[in-house]
């Protein structure tokens, strides 16, 4: 621990590094290798609680980047984890035959995301228009047209030779994050200064905090984005790290206090 510290590790990495070393020393002393677990004593550093809300000239940037590609494939992709909070292993995987979708409603049915946990949802009219004009009213000789032999929404360029190994042939996590450093590398010098940081993850993170502006629970938000337990009930501690405030909430605020 004092090794990555001098090396000027974040504390996230640290505790990463502290879970396996404590998991490698339980298995250690149940195999008799050692005595007692060594790492069981050491605390775990502290994290900073950081707000992931995208400010309204990112939301705006970002927005206008898509708009610019011109591709149906990222529209919808953005589309999933800005207006629908999904995970980029849930946009990865989402398959045809789960997604529910035309001119008026829509719904997705994800199976199997983080836990194992499977939800169903219904769409923001700008998730399901962004859906639904990728399956049915892309061309088949545009550039980003789906596979039709795949079961998947996003097919990997290489999903003719995946599907001869037997492979899953949608479009992987890093293809996604491939996607998003892509259409980031587009902005102008300013533009990237502002939005350089952001993951797509954190789309995630700003739907939830848009969620609870428009007046949303917790337990919905919870319950919307698969933060819950396996009994069902809504895990608020993990939707609370999604919507803390940031300091420019904080600093509205005050100008709000009386004296």
């Amino acid at each position: 621990m004092d090794y990555l510290k001098e090396q000027g590790r974040a504390p996230r990495t640290v505790r990463k590094i502290l879970a396996i070393l404590k998991l490698f020393c339980r298995w250690a002393t149940d195999e008799g290798w050692l005595k007692r677990n060594p790492a069981r004593a050491i605390k775990n550093p502290t994290i900073e609680a950081v707000s992931h809300e995208l400010s309204p000239d990112q939301r705006r940037i970002l927005k206008r980047l898509v708009d610019n590609s011109e591709s149906p494939r990222l529209d919808t992709i953005f589309a999933l984890g800005y207006w629908a909070g999904l995970r980029s292993s849930e946009v990865a995987s989402l398959t045809v035959k789960l997604c529910d979708v035309n001119q008026r409603a829509g719904t997705i049915t994800l199976l199997g995301t983080k836990g194992g946990k499977t939800r169903t949802l219904d769409l923001h009219n700008k998730a399901r228009q962004a859906l639904c004009t990728y399956l049915y009213d892309t061309p088949g000789t545009h550039p980003d047209a789906r596979d039709e032999e795949s079961i998947y929404v996003f097919t990997s360029q290489r999903a003719v030779w995946l599907r001869g190994q037997n492979k899953a042939d949608h479009l992987s996590v890093r293809g996604v994050e491939h996607l998003w450093s892509h259409v980031k590398a587009q902005a102008s010098v300013s533009e990237w200064e502002q939005i350089q940081a952001i993951r797509f993850h954190d789309l995630r993170h700003d739907f939830a905090h848009r969620a609870r502006a428009a007046g949303w629970s917790l337990e919905e938000i919870a319950i919307y984005l698969g933060h819950n337990t396996q009994e069902g009930m809504p895990a608020i501690l993990s939707t609370v790290r999604y919507t803390l405030p940031g300091r420019t909430q904080l600093k509205a605020r005050l100008q709000q206090l009386k004296g």
